[in-house]
């Protein structure tokens, strides 16, 4: 019977997608063979990563420990690592616990084991070309027939013959092999169920020294330590010529950070006092194999399939790159043919991983005891002082920290009925020297609280969310200190304040205590009034004093532009502050109880009017919540009033109201405001405002005692007077990153930064939901710049609007799904309800909007001229 998926021939089109190890062992092996075989196929191969790169931007996150044993396996292909490439040779590992220190040298003097970097080094680095040894397999493929090509993979079809989607093209195969590693960005495969390795997050950091105090302290070993109590699995510290690699990996699902175990007074006897942070990572770990890896013509190697735990992954590229390479061309590219010929080696990798799962169990577990430390170190000593051949325990412990040994092996000797005589009769002569003398106690732990110091000036939507994320992904060691600076101990939720201001809900109930904020461990709340930043020195000046920083947030918001209102008497409120809410309810009910008693209709009419000024969002949500507060609660109780005597003016500048809401929505919107009784003056703009009095565009005066202004919105005041590019509304220029122009670890976001929209060079609208998505952005970015990542860069997208028209109706839309009426209200509801900060206040404001349908709304007077001594309102100014 004919092979549908025959071995590789001349002309086959491979396409290798990562130019990693993994990506590269296989060309070379495929290149191999098929030279055996007299053939050379097409290769192609993906790669989006620059190796001569320096930082994150070249390098996968690997402590870049290779051992020369399983690369003897290049001697077929006649490769070896040139000197660049190496930067030091380990000749021995030192092993440090409170309990012992054991000093393990290389068991097998015919290996070596060799420290590379993966990519072109730290980023504080000037190493120049030719140290990334990743660059150098992928040169060496490229130079042996292989075609490269820089660019990201992002969908594999498969089918009869596999295809890939390289920038929107697509390309068919006869071959596809996944290489990519599980710290490369996730490619969609679709017509196989792929589930790619479980991970657990490492930390990992490159600090300079110099040369010769590498040597001094660390010599020719590697470090390992083996803390008890500690919540680490092993950290290690790594020469590499001018710098030192760190690498911490904790037992728990949550990292250790590197400040942290520098810190142990353990680890601070090995290292000098003086360092430097040249790079940093928080790399994924493969804890566990992938799934459905398989298919006809597709396979995948290394990372992507399977590697060995923690240790030596890319020894496991080598061995899985040239057994797929071996399998395609030998035996075919069909699914059953990997099965039958690479699979096998798979399923004992696996069985050894359980393996070594079990002994780094053992071994966490072992640590905290200080008298099997002293045992193992008595063991370790004695078989290197008497040059015992077996060395079963030395041989496992070089082999746990550096891979060389299958970790099945390593149990088979340590687990032998001899091995563990031997340890047995240590563990005794250990406890019988602890009951004769004074057994060493055991340190406490101690956290060590950073020195990174990143402040946030504002309390409203971007600060505190930005806080959220901070503190969330921040570990509680990490050396970086939070800090909030805002005029207000509490977190404004502004998209309800219309509703505060009719009485739907209670004004506290939207304002949360940033103080009572998880994680309030994590981060310091200052409550003062920022005056003044320097850039140069990077302080802040705040009425509480002068505050440092390493990264700045400013999310200071918008306040209302006076100088748009000519105001030449009177009074004109805003919806900006709880205290504007308050003010304004008050106001209207106080309006209510004057017109119940005067008899004078000539008087009750400006009471009775009332003129909102903007029909943007705020304006006509503003507007909706008004008619009802008004026609379904007050005038339930003013029966004295004649619902014909009210009178709501909606005045907006431009052609339509809400002018970014969807046309079809938009009708709707102006159907409901007029059945709601509401006069709505399109291409309209007041011209004066007086006492009792407005002006529309120079020739129609309306009397009314309440005046709304929702329009005419500008930046915090202060920013202009700051040395940093504005618009004309006060708005800083930001980058795609949310970057200030100009500025280093410099953000804004909210109403007070100007992002424009790509598709429309607009800037974008500011809306709450708009800015809690910023606030992610800035968070990543701040901590990438931290840890040595790449930043992200914020993509708008206007995929949904929803405008809320009254207690009982909405309009809403999710790209083309639009919705009306009651059921774009329920939408609504659930929304902002979620929005919400802490569960008491959404409880609340779910209760309070219940209680509103059923009671009605609050209808009570608070004189706040009594209740506080505040002068300088913001809700209203007299001229």
């Amino acid at each position: 019977m004919e092979n549908r998926f025959p071995p590789l021939h001349k002309g086959s089109r491979v396409a290798v997608i990562g130019g990693g190890p993994a990506g590269s062992f296989f060309t070379l092996y495929l290149l191999f063979f098929a030279a055996r075989e007299g053939f050379r196929p097409e290769i192609t191969i993906y790669q989006d990563r620059d190796f001569t790169q320096l930082g994150s931007k070249g390098c996968k996150g690997c402590a870049g420990i290779i051992s020369l044993s399983l690369l003897k396996n290049l001697s077929e292909l006649n490769l070896s690592p040139p000197s660049p490439v190496v930067r030091a040779e380990i000749e021995r590992f030192a092993v440090h616990s409170p309990y012992a220190h054991i000093d393990i040298k290389n068991p097998d003097r015919e290996t070596k084991i060799i420290s590379v970097y993966r990519g072109g080094g730290p980023r504080l680095s000037h190493l120049g070309k030719g140290v990334s040894f990743d660059g150098w397999l992928l040169t060496e493929a490229q130079n042996r027939g292989a075609r490269v090509v820089e660019g990201f993979v992002s969908h594999i079809h498969m089918g009869e013959r596999p295809a890939i989607e390289v920038e929107g093209k697509r390309i068919t195969y006869d071959l596809v092999v996944l290489t990519t590693g599980v710290n490369s960005r996730k490619i969609k495969i679709s017509g196989l169920n792929y589930k790619p390795p479980q991970t657990r997050l490492m930390a990992m950091n490159e600090i300079y020294v110099g040369a010769k105090e590498v040597k001094k302290y660390l010599g020719d070993a590697a470090h390992a330590f083996v803390i008890p109590y500690s919540g680490l699995l092993f950290g290690t510290l790594v020469p590499k010529e001018d710098f030192i690699n760190v690498s911490v990996l904790a037992s728990g699902n949550y990292p250790v950070s590197i400040e942290d175990f520098l810190n142990y007074d353990i680890v601070k006897e090995i290292l000098p006092k003086n360092y430097t942070f040249a790079c940093g990572c928080r790399p994924r770990a493969t804890v566990s194999p992938a799934r459905n890896f398989i298919g006809d013509r597709f396979i995948t190697v290394g990372d992507a399939a399977i590697t060995r735990l923690y240790k030596d992954g890319i020894g496991s590229a080598l061995m899985t790159g040239r057994l797929a390479a071996h399998t395609v061309v030998y035996f075919g590219t069909g699914k059953r043919d990997f099965e039958k010929h690479y699979l096998p080696f798979l399923r004992h990798m696996k069985k050894n991983n359980l393996w070594g799962k079990l002994l780094f169990y053992a071994n966490d577990h072992a640590k905290d005891s200080p008298l099997f430390v002293r045992a193992q170190q008595r063991l370790i000593a004695k078989e290197q002082e008497k040059k015992i051949m077996n060395r079963p325990f030395t041989r496992a412990a070089w082999g746990m920290f550096t891979g060389i040994y299958p970790y099945g092996e390593i149990a088979k000797k340590i687990l032998h009925p001899l091995a563990l005589l031997e340890l047995s009769f240590s563990l005794l002569q250990e406890v019988l020297g602890n009951f004769l003398g004074n057994p060493s106690q055991v340190p406490v732990r101690r956290l060590y609280i950073g020195e990174r110091n990143i402040l946030i000036l504002g309390g409203g939507f971007g600060g505190v969310s930005v806080l959220k994320h901070l503190a969330r992904r921040t570990n509680r060691n990490e050396k970086v200190k939070i800090t909030l600076i805002s005029e207000e101990n509490y977190l404004l939720f502004t998209p309800l304040l219309h509703e505060a201001a009719m009485g739907s809900i209670e004004t506290r109930h939207i304002a949360y205590p940033i103080r009572r904020l998880h994680w309030q461990d994590r981060f310091q709340f200052i409550l003062a009034r920022v005056e003044g930043v320097d850039f140069e020195n990077q302080e802040v000046k705040t009425a509480a004093g002068i505050f440092s920083y390493d990264s700045l947030v400013i999310a200071l918001g918008s306040v209302v532009d006076k100088s748009t209102i000519n105001l030449v008497g009177g009074k004109v409120f805003t919806l900006k502050t709880l205290y504007d809410a308050m003010a304004l309810r008050n106001h209207i009910i106080s309006n209510f109880e004057r017109v119940a008693s005067e008899r004078d209709r000539q008087n009750r009419a400006p009471l009775l009017t009332f003129v909102i000024v903007g029909g943007g969002y705020i304006g006509v949500q503003a507007a909706a919540e008004l008619a009802d507060f008004i026609h379904k609660s007050l005038l339930l109780f003013y029966r004295q009033i004649n619902p014909a005597e009210i009178r709501i003016v909606l005045v907006e500048n431009q052609g339509k109201i809400v002018s970014r809401l969807d046309e079809k929505l938009g009708a709707y919107v102006m159907k409901e405001l007029l059945n709601m009784g509401i006069e709505v003056r399109t291409r309209s703009h007041p011209t004066n405002v007086g006492k009792g009095y407005i002006e529309l565009d120079g020739k129609e005066t309306i009397r009314t005692e309440t005046i709304i202004w929702t329009t005419g919105m500008r930046s915090h005041p202060l920013l202009s007077t700051w040395p940093i590019e504005t618009d004309e509304l006060g708005r800083i220029y930001v980058n795609n990153f949310l970057e200030v122009r100009g500025l280093d670890r410099v953000y804004a976001l909210g109403d007070c930064a100007r992002f424009e929209n790509p598709k429309t060079l607009e800037p974008i609208p500011p809306r709450a939901h708009t800015t809690v998505r910023q606030a992610k952005v800035v968070a990543h970015n701040i901590l990438a710049d931290l840890r040595g990542l790449d930043k992200k860069a914020y993509r708008y997208s206007d995929t949904g609007e929803i405008v809320s028209l009254g207690a009982s109706k909405a309009v809403f839309r999710f790209y083309s799904l639009r919705l009306y009426g009651f059921t774009a209200r329920l939408i609504w509801l659930l929304a902002y309800s979620t929005l919400i900060t802490g569960s008491y206040n959404r409880i609340r404001i779910v209760t309070d909007w219940l209680l509103s349908l059923i009671f009605g709304r609050d209808l009570t007077l608070l004189d706040l001229k009594k209740l506080t001594k505040r002068t300088a309102k913001t809700s209203e100014f007299d001229l």
